[in-house]
């Protein structure tokens, strides 16, 4: 049996850049894949089952749950969010490294069960940035909500290994490669 992949937790508020990061990090690096997440909110236009999420009802969700197939699971902004554990274990036994992008609960969690998670926290400029982020997808009636969940979310950084700001997103790459690349050779 070959060398088992690293589990790689990507963490931040809402509107951060979680997922444009996490997308071109998989375009820039060999090796490394996203475990594709459930969750029961609606899927926007430019996302797609099976690859962004597996967008599914409550019904299937409390399935899931109850037949302890989920790694982490949370409700967040109203929505339940959940990790599969066959989706982890299928990545890294291939050798590849899995980056999950989850909340600050579910990455205790996936710490929890997987000691040797790397975990990264991904933090805004300020709250402005954040708030301007958040406005410019479209969803301005959860604005504040997001951010009065941002708050919370932020003050939970220090339990991270790496803490990490996004200024530009070629930089938080930058080292979010140099991150893995460090881990991989550490191994």
């Amino acid at each position: 049996m070959g060398r088992k992949g690293l589990i790689i937790i990507v963490s931040g508020p809402s509107g951060v850049g979680k997922t444009t990061i996490t997308q071109r990090l998989l375009g820039a690096m060999r090796g490394i894949r996203q475990c594709v997440t459930y969750t029961t909110r609606c899927r926007r236009p430019d996302e797609k089952d099976g690859v962004d999420y597996n967008f599914v009802d409550d019904a299937a969700f409390s399935a899931l749950v109850r037949d302890d197939l989920l790694a982490e699971w949370a409700v967040i902004n109203g929505y339940r969010y959940g990790t599969p554990k066959s989706g982890i274990e299928k990545i890294t036994s291939s050798g590849d490294d899995v980056v999950l992008v989850i909340d600050v609960r579910g990455a205790a969690s996936i710490k929890s069960l997987y000691s040797s998670a790397i975990s990264i926290f991904i933090k805004p400029p300020s709250l402005n940035v954040l708030r301007e982020r958040l406005a410019e997808r479209g969803e301005q009636d959860r604005v504040d909500l997001r951010l009065g969940r941002a708050g919370t979310e932020l003050s939970q950084a220090h339990a991270y290994d790496y803490v990490l700001v996004n200024d530009t997103v070629d930089e938080v790459i930058a080292a979010l490669r140099d991150i893995i690349e460090k881990a991989r050779a550490e191994r």
